[in-house]
């Protein structure tokens, strides 16, 4: 298994959390589309965009991992753990590919 994924590993979870968070608009976005006749309509726009934002997330953590240090990468392979500026690493490089879409 590759460093890369050892990384994505570990913080899918915690990313999947952070990406499902709904905002102001998306909960407008749910009570509107259950009111509305289009509720599954409603529920797959929410699901594409979870899978879009899943996919930032994972080439952040891509990008991210390609910068650790060969100690670090030992840290990574023994304890399963990120440095601690890996988190912050992949939410500034996240925030950079939204802003480009």
């Amino acid at each position: 298994m590759t460093d890369e994924r050892l990384c994505w590993l570990v913080l899918r979870d915690e990313l999947r959390k952070r990406s499902s968070k709904l905002g102001m608009f998306g909960w407008i976005s749910v009570f509107t589309s259950r009111q509305a006749a289009g509720a599954e309509i409603g529920a797959d726009e929410r699901r594409e965009r979870l899978s879009e934002k899943m996919t930032y997330y994972s080439i952040a953590v891509d990008a991210s991992a390609q910068t650790l240090s060969p100690d670090e990468r030992r840290h990574l392979r023994t304890t399963a753990q990120v440095p601690d500026w890996f988190r912050s690493d992949v939410q500034r490089r996240y925030e950079e590919l939204r802003k480009r879409r």
